[in-house]
């Protein structure tokens, strides 16, 4: 029995320009040419040793597996993984002293561990971790979290001249909670994937409370997507209509010098070619319409003035 195929592609339209920012970057580097991700469908064949493995996400920038994978040291320099996500609860893995500071009232961060931590720092490897306390907790961290891996991605790009590719890991203790959680997320917000399309891009299994808050994500991210959208052609609406309104005033000013007559065949099909030209200057506008244009030509006296003149030489 074959497996389903997953295809996820990347839209800029989907990228929320007013939190991200990136322009061009977007295409290139984070969805990589925005080349479509195929992926099958693993449930179907998974074992359960593959519980201890990274499984690839994005190829080749997002991997999503358990904490221990950050302690195998020949995984991270085989795969050549750049930055590590983790996402603990507040309390697992917190040694005495954090547990003591988290009942002051000082916020604490979860850390990697010993082992991981080792690995991670001799490999210059770079490290967002973040504590939560459940799923509400965690779903106002996606999208600091989609934002850091994003510019991360940007950034190891940048620094390299195109050298280096971006790597990042989402864990968490299994790799089956909340860093998959993160991973879909991001897929939903910067990929612009579908949460079901999201959900089978990978293999986990997902409760109802996890499937539900990313449900909710999924509407609320939809909800301002459509806003951001409305307003960009409202932009492009008033943007048009503005050049519009230019090219009007500038086709009287052309026509009150005789450089335009509107009808005229020739004129329009000339105007037509040119009207999408910035420049506003007169000056401008003629040589883009091919005139040769002097903007300081003396004119030839007037009849009357020259016969005034000539009856003026005479009488001297």
């Amino acid at each position: 029995m074959g497996r389903t195929s997953v295809v996820i592609t990347p839209s800029p339209r989907n990228l929320d320009p007013a939190l991200f920012n990136l322009d061009s970057d977007y295409g290139q580097i984070i969805t990589h040419g925005l080349r479509p991700q195929e992926a099958l469908d693993q449930a179907s064949n998974w074992e359960y040793s593959a519980r201890r493995s990274a499984q690839k996400v994005i190829d080749p920038s997002l991997y999503l597996g358990p904490l221990s994978v950050v302690r195998d040291r020949e995984f991270m320099m085989k795969e050549k993984v750049t930055m590590v996500v983790v996402v603990r609860d507040r309390i697992v893995g917190l040694g005495l002293q954090q547990q003591q500071q988290k009942k002051d009232g000082v916020p604490t961060v979860p850390t990697l561990g010993p082992a991981a931590k080792k690995v991670a720092e001799e490999l210059g490897i770079q490290v967002e971790a973040v504590g939560v306390g459940g799923l509400q907790e965690l779903i106002r961290e996606f999208p600091k979290l989609n934002e850091k891996i994003v510019r991360h991605l940007v950034q190891v790009h940048r620094r390299s001249s195109g050298a280096q590719q971006g790597k990042v890991l989402v864990c968490c203790e299994t790799g089956n909670d909340r860093s998959a959680a993160v991973v879909v997320a991001y897929l939903i917000e910067v990929w612009g994937a579908g949460l079901i399309e999201a959900l089978r891009r990978f293999c986990v299994a997902w409760d109802d409370d996890t499937r539900r808050y990313l449900k909710n994500y999924e509407d609320i991210l939809m909800a301002k997507r459509t806003g951001w959208q409305d307003q960009e052609a409202n932009d492009r609406d008033a943007a048009a209509a503005a050049d519009e309104r230019r090219m009007t005033k500038l086709k009287r000013q052309l026509a009150a010098v005789g450089f335009y007559s509107d009808g005229d065949d020739d004129d329009d099909e000339m105007w037509d070619r040119y009207k999408g030209s910035s420049s506003s200057s007169e000056e401008a506008s003629h040589q883009a319409r091919g005139r040769n244009f002097a903007p300081f030509v003396e004119r030839p006296p007037r009849v009357e003035e020259r016969r005034n003149n000539e009856s003026g030489s005479k009488s001297s």
